[in-house]
Order: structure tokens, then C-alpha cells, then sequence
């Protein structure tokens, strides 16, 4: 029993934001003492956080050298938030202490599926909709038993739905687990899902990975693991989500929009086809709600899952035209005087920036900028040169970099500085954009010097939107 582990031994939560909330509660109730060890004093800590600690009376050890006696612990469970590679993390380990997570716990108790997504950007749409196909269509074969109990059901998990151990108790073995995993949760896997998707593989989070080589490394582990009864889809298009090809014992399928791969691909028409023998359509760009191209990527590797699972592709395809999109993902608001209004703030680097400008043809004033990630704009920039982006709204610490990576270009573009709220950024868009246009707001950077996180920044865009 994976929580023998913890009986009788010195036990530490390592971070505690919503995860490891999330594993305390479990832990508390089946009475396993822990401590919490967190940079921030409980006071300001998140108001469910200092709930838990007062209820529960958890001993909690915080303040600049919460690391230093780490190595004191025998088990430690790392927040996604606090680097694997951090030295005194690697010290403990050395030292004997088990270093583990609240996924790979998760991993260990779970009794049901896994479907794990991963990529840079676009995982969060494309678990968003394999739980729709798979919940629509339950009935179905799988792993040579069958899945058709009536109180089955479909959990989407992970940051873009619960934390996993908020489910932990109540997953049977007849159910399905979606599991979006960031490159932090996968980092120190040793298991991997049974059926594992990688939309893409750009630069990212170079802000918390020492180098991009870490940063892809930890991609290899959703596939590492797995063996010759499990499925993996991979992106075809990028040359580095196709070095993983090698990696792990399972079935590979692909898909991709540049060419015919066996699995799923997209045509120059807008078209999802499922390529496994025969080639069955699965829809078209313009029977969609969703906007983009790179949108058609997410549903073709979603499609391929449903394959997998058997399920018919005339379902697939009814699931795939019903989805309604993301929050803050390329999210319409609303038309003011001619002007399109789109959300997408979810786009903290320039990879799903890019797909977004890739997404019209009409003309784009965009907004760009905010903390930075160590990003490399010098492509995003290029992208801009040969698009229909007419103007550029640029805000934050980054801003001054992005103007420089665009003026270094050439690019005929108007180049703007926003004000200091996001009510004079949206009604200096406003003004510069041509009646017919777009106003896309895609940072491609973090969000953290003016926002609480992408949601916040997000929101308040809409509401100045709204007040227009």
C-alpha cells in the first residue's frame, strides 16, 4: 500500500499551494502527520491554506530558509512549483530522503486509466476535449475489457481541472482520468499514462528550467514508461516532440498538419482526417466553434484518442463540433463598432501567440508584453512582418524587448506603448483599430507584473471590454 510509505516516518509537504493542499487533506484524514514547508509565513499564505493549518493544527515551517534542514525529512512531496533541480531538494535526495509529488502519487493510487496530455501550449484544450468525446461515448472497449458501467465517469484533472488527489477517493477502476501534465509534474516521473498525447514541444519556462535541454527532458517521461499495451500520439510538426518517438514501448500514432502520418492529419482546407488504414473525415474548420489552425491540431490528436479507445468517428466528430472553447483561450468577447474584440490570456509565450495571429487574416492590432520567461521573441517578430498585424500595443517589462526584436525586423507595423491599466491599453486598441479589424490580446509573457496570473489579467481585460 503506497501509504505504508508514510507511517512512522518524518514527512514533508514541500510547498503548499493548491496541489498540496489538496494531498494534505488526504494525508490528514487518513492520519498520516506531515509538516508544511512554504516560503510565505502562514499569514499570507492563501486564505484556504491558513483554514487548513489553524483546523488542523499542521506544524508549518516557512520564511527564507524554509529549505535548510530538508534533508531531515524521510519523505518529501514536492509542490509542481518548487524546481526538482533545486539544490537542496538534490541534497536530500542524496542523503536518502524519497522525493515525491502529488502526480506521482497520484500515479501510484490511482486504479482508473490515465490519458496524460502534455506539449507546450494547446494541452489544456486538447484534455478539455478527449473528456468530451470519451464522456459522450462511455460504452466502448478498452485494454481488452469493457468500459460500460452505468456510474462510470470522466475526470479531467490537473490545471486545467481539479487538483488530482481532490478525486483520489471516489475513482473507480471503471472510470477515465485526463491528466493535463505540465513539464513540472513530469519532471521526476517513473510512471507514465496508458494512452499519452504531446500537442507540441517549443521553449518554455525557461524561467524555472536551468536549461531547454532540462526543459524537453522532462517531456520524455510521459512516454519513458510506458509498454507494448499502451498508446502514445505525438505532433509530427515540431522536431523535437518527434524525438520522442524513441522513447518508451508503446503503440505510436501521430498527426500533423503538414502531411499524411498514420493517425490524423489536417489538410490546407481546414479539414480533421483519421488516417489508420482508411481515411475518415472528422470535420471541417468552418463546422467548428473553436478558431485557428492550431486548434485543428488539438482536435486531430483528440480524435486519435477516441480512435483508440474505439470509439466511432462519426461521434468523435459530433463532440469535437459541440465544443465551445476555453476561458481566456482565443475567446471571443464582443463586437464594438465593427471592431472584434478576442481574449486570449492564456498565451504566456510566443508559440500560442503566434498560432493566434496565424488564426485571421483581417487586420490585427495586438497587444504584447508583460513579465518575462526568458523568451526568445526574434520568431514571433518574424511571424508579425509577414502577417495581416497592422498595430502593436506593447506593455509590461517585456515590452521594450518586443519592440526591439520588431524594429529589428523591418516590420510595417505601428508600433504603440500601452498605458499603465488595462482600461487605457484596451481604449488606446480601440482607437487604432480600423472598423472591420481585430484586437487581439495575446502577451506571449507571463503576466505577474501587473496581474495575479493569466485568469486575473484575462478578466479584467473582458472588463474593460465590457466597458467600451
Amino acid at each position: 500500500m503506497v501509504l505504508d510509505k508514510f507511517r512512522g516516518k518524518k514527512v514533508a509537504l514541500l510547498g503548499f499551494g493548491i496541489e498540496n493542499i489538496s494531498v494534505a487533506k488526504f494525508l490528514y484524514k487518513n492520519g498520516i502527520n506531515f509538516t508544511v514547508l512554504d516560503r510565505a509565513p502562514v499569514g499570507k499564505m492563501t486564505e484556504e491554506a491558513q483554514k487548513l493549518v489553524a483546523s488542523c493544527q499542521l506544524p508549518v515551517a516557512s520564511g527564507e530558509k524554509y529549505l535548510e534542514n530538508l534533508d531531515q525529512f524521510n519523505v518529501i512531496v514536492r509542490s509542481p512549483g518548487v524546481p526538482y533541480l533545486t539544490a537542496e531538494i538534490q541534497a536530500a535526495k542524496s542523503s536518502g530522503s524519497e522525493i515525491t509529488s502529488s502526480t506521482k502519487l497520484f500515479f501510484d493510487l490511482c486504479p482508473a486509466e490515465i490519458i496524460g496530455v502534455t506539449g507546450t501550449k494547446g494541452k489544456g484544450t486538447t484534455a478539455s476535449i478527449i473528456k468530451e468525446i470519451i464522456e459522450r461515448n462511455f460504452q466502448f472497449s478498452i485494454f481488452n475489457f469493457q468500459k460500460n458501467t452505468p456510474s462510470a465517469k470522466v475526470y479531467l484533472v490537473g490545471n486545467i481541472g481539479v487538483p488530482s488527489f481532490d478525486i483520489i477517493e471516489e475513482v473507480k477502476i471503471d472510470d477515465f482520468v485526463v491528466f493535463e501534465l505540465s513539464s513540472f509534474q513530469l519532471q521526476d516521473m517513473e510512471m507514465s499514462p496508458h494512452i499519452a498525447v504531446v500537442v507540441n514541444l517549443a521553449d518554455d519556462h525557461l524561467d524555472y528550467h536551468q536549461t531547454i535541454e532540462e526543459y524537453r527532458a522532462t517531456k520524455q517521461n510521459i512516454l519513458k514508461y510506458q509498454n507494448k499495451n499502451d498508446f502514445a500520439i505525438i505532433n509530427w510538426d515540431y522536431p523535437e516532440s518527434r524525438k520522442l518517438d524513441k522513447f518508451g514501448a508503446a503503440k505510436k500514432y501521430y498527426f500533423s498538419s503538414k502531411e499524411k502520418v498514420v493517425g490524423a492529419y489536417v489538410n490546407q482546407g481546414g479539414d480533421v482526417f483519421l488516417t489508420n488504414g482508411r481515411e475518415e473525415k472528422v470535420c471541417n474548420q468552418r463546422e467548428l466553434k473553436l478558431i485557428g489552425r492550431h486548434n485543428l491540431e488539438n482536435i486531430a490528436s483528440a480524435a486519435i484518442v477516441g480512435h483508440v479507445l474505439g470509439i466511432k468517428t462519426g461521434e468523435i466528430s459530433k463532440a469535437v463540433k459541440d465544443f465551445d472553447g476555453l476561458p481566456h483561450r482565443l475567446e471571443f468577447i464582443r463586437q464594438v463598432d465593427g471592431v472584434k474584440f478576442y481574449n486570449d490570456s492564456f498565451s504566456t509565450n510566443p508559440t500560442p501567440t503566434i498560432a493566434a495571429i496565424k488564426s485571421f487574416s483581417t487586420p490585427i492590432t495586438i497587444i504584447l508584453g508583460g513579465s518575462e520567461k526568458g523568451a526568445d521573441f526574434s520568431q514571433l517578430a518574424e511571424v508579425i512582418k509577414s502577417s495581416s498585424v497592422k498595430n502593436i500595443i506593447v506593455i509590461g517589462i517585456e515590452g521594450p524587448r518586443i519592440r526591439q526584436a520588431i524594429i529589428d525586423t523591418k516590420a510595417k507595423v505601428n508600433i504603440i506603448n500601452g498605458g499603465k491599466s488595462i482600461d487605457e491599453i484596451v481604449n488606446i486598441a480601440m482607437k487604432n483599430t480600423q472598423n472591420g479589424g481585430v484586437v487581439l490580446f495575446s502577451p506571449a509573457c507571463a503576466s505577474f507584473d501587473m496581474f495575479k496570473n493569466y485568469k486575473d489579467r484575462g478578466e479584467k481585460f473582458i472588463n474593460a471590454v465590457n466597458q467600451l
